[in-house]
């Protein structure tokens, strides 16, 4: 077997047979760009440095490797000899350059109609094949309101590949519709309820009657409209309604109120308040429209004593909480009131009145 030893001679390094057996040193150089954990995110370079000369190659160690398609793990090696023996090396190449794929969802269904009307969480989940996720983008939403709200996530994976934005889209609605003048009055074993609602897709109405179990409520309306006469009914017993308006999202908004029908034909002409209504403001009285009736004279009472006369030329008159009768300053306190209803004919000054179209009384809380 040749042997050689370095000699120092004059400054100048020449080989010389010796002692010292020495096969292949072979080095990998690994060109490429990583990202995170060790994995390469672009097309991978690896070329071999062999010493000393000499050498005869025995596999692999071309003058350079191109790893260029996604791996959990290729292997790239050399082997290479000379006289003195053989050596090898190698290198790992792990590459994933191609971004996750996402899609994207909330973490519950919308709540009707398409619309979600309390704070939902839109999540992000993405698929990997070569290094598997790391992360992916959640996000919360509590409003405000509207429809085609786009949210955007994102997925990671190990080797810090992010995906393109992919977006959620939203439609958000936590408003109520507006449920105003709610109003029921008695009639001959029935009674008539109305209200005003805006925005709402559908009102319900349930009837219990006072004090009874939940158990107890039915539903006796569900509809588009503004009014409903409820028939049926037990006179001189007192019923409870709710009035519910509902959204397209499915907010909702609800009003109660209270009614007696009365069996009393006096009381037939009056529609609201209906009658014992408890109030906190001052009331629009109503009553059906007379036939022939030029116009009507409205009396209201406290403790007995007539406080005002009105004579209104419509079918309504709103009371005010504070006014002046026979000089005398009047205020809408709280008290139990009673008024009265006559319709009148041709001019007033004939004093030309028909017989008394019903009482009814209401109280001021």
């Amino acid at each position: 077997m040749r042997r050689a030893v370095l000699l120092a001679v004059v400054g100048l390094a020449v080989w010389a047979p010796g002692a010292l057996a020495l096969p292949p040193v072979i080095t990998p150089t690994v060109t490429g760009q990583t990202r995170d954990n060790g994995w390469y995110v672009s097309n991978v370079i690896v070329n071999w440095t062999i010493t000393p000369p000499g050498y005869i190659v025995e596999s692999g160690c071309a003058p350079s490797t191109v790893v260029t398609s996604d791996t959990t793990g290729t292997n790239v090696a050399c082997v290479a000899s000379n006289a003195d023996g053989t050596s090898s090396s190698s290198a790992t190449i792990r590459r994933d350059a191609t971004a996750p794929s996402v899609a994207a969802n909330a973490d519950r269904a919308p709540d009707g109609g398409g619309f979600y009307n309390h704070p939902l969480t839109a999540t992000w989940t993405g698929v990997d094949a070569t290094s598997g996720i790391a992360s992916c983008t959640s996000t919360p939403y509590a409003g405000p309101d509207g429809t085609g709200i786009a949210l955007t996530g994102t997925c990671k994976d190990k080797a810090g590949n992010v995906s393109s934005p992919v977006p959620f889209v939203v439609d958000y609605d936590a408003t109520p519709p507006v449920l105003t003048n709610v109003t029921a009055s008695a009639d001959d074993a029935a009674a008539r309820l109305a209200w005003q609602a805006s925005g709402a897709a559908k009102v319900m109405v349930m009837r219990s009657p006072t004090g009874a179990r939940a158990a107890q409520s039915a539903v006796v309306y569900e509809g588009t409209g503004d009014a409903f006469t409820d028939t049926g009914l037990s006179n001189g017993k007192q019923y409870t309604y709710v009035v519910q308006a509902v959204d397209q999202a499915g907010n909702a908004a609800s009003a109660s109120t209270s009614v007696t029908p009365n069996a009393d034909a006096s009381t037939k002409h009056l529609l609201s308040p209906g009658a014992a209504s408890s109030l906190s403001r001052p009331p629009m009285l109503r009553w059906r429209k007379i036939a022939r009736a030029s116009y009507y004279n409205v009396q209201l009472f406290r403790h007995g004593k007539k406080i005002l006369s009105a004579w209104p030329r419509k079918p309504h008159y709103q009371l005010r909480s504070v006014w002046t009768y026979r000089g005398h300053r009047h205020r809408l306190g709280k008290a139990t009131y009673q008024w009265l209803l006559w319709a009148g004919y041709g001019e007033r000054r004939e004093h030309r009145y028909g017989k008394l179209l019903g009482k009814r009384t209401f109280t001021i809380a």
